[in-house]
């Protein structure tokens, strides 16, 4: 019932004639009418907790490599020109999952807080804040991802009129224009702080948002723009509501995938937004530098428990917090840690810093091997951090917009260089192919200016 609902809610929005799903036609019995029936849109975790989001910023971060023939053999031309950040990217003419999912579940989002405005509930209501928190949320992640990857990096006033559309309506008939750069944080962080007063300080599951996760996102927000004050304080609220660190010693290393799921005891999960799944992840294909493999010490159960060798001695990477060969993209505990050391050091906190960066890895070396990082100049702590970020959030989405945000930085700046047959392909740092090109048919139906 609730499945035919929200079938019914996205054909009625859409124009579309739902008479095959032999659903009544009286809008009364299309559009959602309770708080149970907005509830059933949130628990659409097909739409809102599932599927490609951050796909092309993981292919194109640099944090592994494919063989040729499995580049060759892609189906995907859109990734594979991700993958060598190529301008033929601009010419695909094929569906951008990353787009089209991500603005569903803005869709989604907008539907439930129109509705909203039209339920008669008692003031202060639990169950209506928690809803409202949820799609708010929602949309702001989702606002979020896409602007990482389809909109200019911050920071950089000559780009700034590259932001996204902010579909703040669920009509789909309105025209789309986009906003600018400091429109689209400024839409997402005055939603979050919206959300902070409405969402629960932990969820029911890891499909729900939290507190937590409200916070985790504002972290993200205010880091990209630079303000590592906003994004301290936010992380040492998130802090005082606690949360779990795994202990990597009680993880197994001979499954083939080898951390649970939060049912099964992965409390370090907040939030699961989806996965990075592409045509170079399954565990087959996607390789990882032998280079980056042996930054690892022997001792560092992530060098055990995050990769494996196949027989001809390449790494492949097994450590999803997916439990399968999905790659997690969502919000954990231990990013949570990262930023906060990140932030504390930037802020010239070294000693902080760097006592929160060996809270956590002293739960990812065998009990007893972990030497604690000691005190050292704030250049050589943020260096430790970034390194050690970069070996903990590995495939999580997260590498593209670290290196769009650290590219700012003289001392931080990162070339990436991939070779595909036997041509060597360079993305130089504050390159404008740090933003995806927008999708054809949305340049199609709108007069929005493409990207550089």
């Amino acid at each position: 019932m609730k499945r035919n609902m929200i079938m019914a809610v996205l054909l009625f929005l859409t124009g579309c004639n739902p008479d095959f799903l032999e659903l009544k036609r009286d809008k009364s019995q299309v559009i959602p009418q309770s708080l149970e029936d907005l509830d059933a849109l949130l628990n659409d975790y097909s739409t809102i907790n599932v599927g490609a989001g951050k796909s092309l910023g993981t292919i194109a971060a640099g944090e592994f490599y494919v063989e040729d023939n499995t580049w060759n053999l892609a189906s995907s031309q859109l990734q594979k020109f991700a993958y060598n950040w190529s301008e033929e990217i601009v010419n695909t003419q094929e569906n951008v999952p990353d787009w089209n999912n991500l603005y569903k579940r803005v869709l989604y989002a907008n539907v439930i807080l129109e509705r909203l405005d039209h339920i008669q509930t008692p003031v202060q209501n639990a169950e209506y804040n928690r809803i409202k928190g949820s799609a708010l949320f929602i949309r702001s992640d989702a606002f979020f991802s896409i602007a990482q990857q389809f909109a200019a990096p911050a920071g950089m006033p000559e780009w700034d009129r590259f932001g996204i559309p902010l579909k703040l309506e669920s009509d789909i008939n309105l025209m789309t224009t986009r906003s600018t750069v400091t429109q689209t944080y400024n839409q997402i962080i005055s939603d979050l702080l919206l959300t902070i007063g409405m969402l629960p300080d932990r969820s029911v599951d890891m499909y729900s948002p939290s507190k937590v996760a409200a916070y985790l996102l504002l972290i993200r927000c205010y880091m990209q723009l630079g303000d590592y004050k906003q994004a301290f304080d936010c992380a040492t609220k998130a802090r005082a509501i606690g949360g779990v660190v795994l202990d990597y010693n009680t993880v197994s290393g001979t499954k083939a995938y080898p951390f649970p799921t939060y049912g099964n005891g992965n409390q370090e999960l907040i939030y699961i937004d989806g996965s990075n799944s592409s045509n170079f992840s399954s565990k087959t294909k996607l390789l990882i530098p032998i280079e980056f493999y042996n930054s690892y010490d022997d001792n560092d159960l992530r060098k055990k428990l995050f990769f494996e060798k196949d027989a001809k001695g390449n790494i492949l990477y097994k450590g999803s917090y997916l439990g399968n060969v999905n790659h997690f993209a969502g919000y954990a505990w231990d990013e949570l840690l990262l930023n906060e050391a990140e932030c504390a050091i930037r802020l010239g906190q070294s000693d902080q810093g760097i006592d929160v960066l060996n809270q956590l890895l002293s739960k990812r070396f065998v009990s007893g091997k972990f030497q604690p990082i000691a005190s050292t100049s704030q250049k050589q702590a943020l260096q430790l951090v970034l390194l050690e970020r970069q070996k903990e959030l590995l495939l999580r989405g997260i590498r593209w917009s670290d290196l769009r945000r650290l590219n700012r930085e003289e001392d931080h700046a990162i070339r990436l260089k991939r070779r595909v047959n036997d041509k060597e392909y360079e993305l130089l740092p504050n390159s404008t192919r740090y933003i995806f090109p927008i999708p054809k048919d949305v340049m199609l139906k709108s007069n929005i200016e493409q990207n550089p």
